[in-house]
């Protein structure tokens, strides 16, 4: 199985939105993180040519970023998946993670700390931060058969701007 992390893109100041009356789970991306995403999503494609699964979190700004990535793979009707908010425990997603088809390529659109956490615990056995992804930002995540805690393979981890630069598939 094949497990690609994407963090959200830019989106508006969390600060300035609250001020407004606006509640942190519909805040939206910018028009920049916007165009940058999608940038970044069209060239994500020379590295991940298919999407078998694409879910996202429930929260707008990574719903947003999840259908960008999904008019660029040309992918179906979109999903959220609870396990995947900022706070949540990553252990949450290791039941259905499990239940993916081994040779599966499998998009998750979330936030950090808890992409870098799953990463963690994927990658070392441990719910920890052992990676960072800046907005945009992507990693694959490889494994031999299906996805558990410590048996995962960083593939690599690339930046929004490093997607952006690559060459369109």
């Amino acid at each position: 199985m094949k497990l690609l992390l994407i963090r959200h893109g830019l989106a508006e100041d969390p600060e300035r939105f609250r001020l407004a009356g606006g509640n942190d789970a519909e805040r939206p991306l910018t028009e920049l993180g916007i165009r940058r995403l999608r940038k970044g999503a069209n060239r994500l494609r020379a590295l991940v040519p298919t999407l078998d699964v694409l879910v996202s979190s429930h929260l707008l700004r990574a719903r947003e970023s999840a259908d960008i990535v999904a008019r660029a793979y040309g992918y179906g009707e979109l999903q959220a998946l609870d396990g995947l908010a900022p706070d949540d425990p990553p252990t949450m997603l290791l039941a259905w993670l499990a239940a993916q088809p081994a040779g599966a390529t499998v998009a998750l659109v979330g936030h950090q700390p808890h992409l870098g956490r799953l990463a963690g615990l994927l990658l070392c056995g441990e719910a920890r931060p052992c990676i960072g992804l800046r907005k945009g930002g992507a990693a694959l995540i490889e494994f031999a058969g299906i996805a558990e805690a410590g048996s995962g393979v960083l593939g690599w981890l690339l930046t929004a701007r490093q997607l952006r630069g690559l060459r369109a598939a």
